[in-house]
């Protein structure tokens, strides 16, 4: 008897459900290879730090940060209205040593269409042009602070 009721009221785990968790999985952050990387001469806490910095003074908006994992993603910026394009800011940080860090900079695109049912997010993609800007701008920064 107990087992009926508890089915009863299970949440139920339809088409439509399953297809909004794998559109939500679909635009989490996730690790790409590529991307342009640096050196600063600077600990490994104040080059995080810097970073983040950086990033929410040119408008990003932090979705995550690790300093333990030596990880930053922005939130997916998203243009277009049928036909959208996702952009997301990743960077990876590692301690080359107490006064040295490498920071890899990865501009990525993804791409989905939105008409009556969205479809999930496309495989990241390094968009190189952006990523090079972006590392740029970064690098002088660091500089500076």
């Amino acid at each position: 008897m107990a087992l009926p009721m508890a089915t009863a009221f299970a949440p139920p785990q339809g088409r439509h459900e399953r297809h909004m968790a794998q559109v939500e999985e679909s635009a989490k952050p996730t690790g790409i290879a590529g991307g342009v990387s640096f050196q600063d001469a600077a600990s490994y806490d104040k080059t995080f730090d810097d970073i983040v910095t950086f990033l929410k003074k040119q408008g990003y908006s932090i979705d995550s940060a690790s300093k333990d994992a030596g990880t930053i993603f922005t939130s997916m910026s998203i243009e277009g209205h049928w036909r959208q394009t996702g952009t997301r800011v990743s960077v990876s940080l590692i301690r080359d040593s107490d006064t040295v860090t490498s920071v890899k900079v990865a501009v990525t695109e993804q791409k989905r269409y939105k008409a009556l049912q969205t479809e999930p997010w496309g495989s990241p993609k390094v968009n190189k042009a952006k990523s090079s800007a972006l590392a740029e701008k970064m690098k002088a920064a660091l500089t500076q602070a």
